[in-house]
């Protein structure tokens, strides 16, 4: 059986989830990841969200999401790198990584008109080009926070640490001069289908006589 997309939930629910002392003691351990990585390196962002084929392909690419499911997933993300303000990496329970990403003004009127709007639809969170995680829409989100449940490498943890002040440290002299490195990459451009992840079938072969 084929599992369905996590669920779109509040910095609030995960707090409760993970429980704070566990939490903040992995989060002071990808701090130390981060802060190893003296070169910053190109950091991409995209979180697309579930559209219809009806929608054209302008506008939508047919897709398979984590799961297994075929999607089709607008070509605009709702969000980027762009609309985020701070983070705060945390370890998933099935040992991959999770990060709040609290948003800019912008970013978070653009996740609460989506969470509205789009109830029980997926977004599709892609990192450097790499479909990270899944997301259903199952409420209202109106804190600005953006939530990746799991699905996060350390690596790829590490990569926001470097880039971006860390929640509640926004102020502090050595968070305030982090800043994503511009490059052509971060142009938001529409997604391929095969930056998706794809469910390939194994071409028919007879068998030797």
């Amino acid at each position: 059986m084929l599992s369905p997309p996590l669920r779109l939930i509040t910095m609030n629910r995960v707090l409760f989830m993970l429980g704070a002392t566990g939490l903040l003691g992995l989060f002071g351990q990808a701090v130390h990841a981060g802060g190893s990585n003296k070169g910053k390196e190109i950091l991409t962002l995209r979180i697309h969200c579930e559209g219809s084929a009806e929608d054209g392909e302008k506008f939508t690419v047919p897709v398979t999401l984590l799961d297994g499911r075929k999607a089709h997933m607008s070509v605009m993300p709702i969000l980027t790198e762009h609309e985020v303000k701070a983070v705060y990496p945390f370890k998933a329970p099935d040992g991959t990584g999770g990060a709040y990403l609290k948003l800019d003004g912008h970013g978070a009127n653009l996740l609460t008109q989506c969470s509205l709007e789009k109830r029980g639809s997926v977004l599709a969170v892609l990192f450097n080009g790499r479909q990270a995680a899944d997301l259903m829409v199952d409420a209202p989100v109106r804190d600005g926070i953006f939530v990746i449940p799991s699905g996060l490498t350390m690596t790829e943890e590490a990569r926001l640490v470097n880039a971006f002040p860390l929640m509640g440290q926004e102020n502090a002299p050595d968070q305030k001069k982090k800043k994503a490195p511009f490059s052509p990459k971060n142009i938001m451009l529409p997604p391929k289908a095969s930056e998706f992840r794809q469910q390939m079938e194994a071409p028919a072969t007879s068998a030797a006589p």
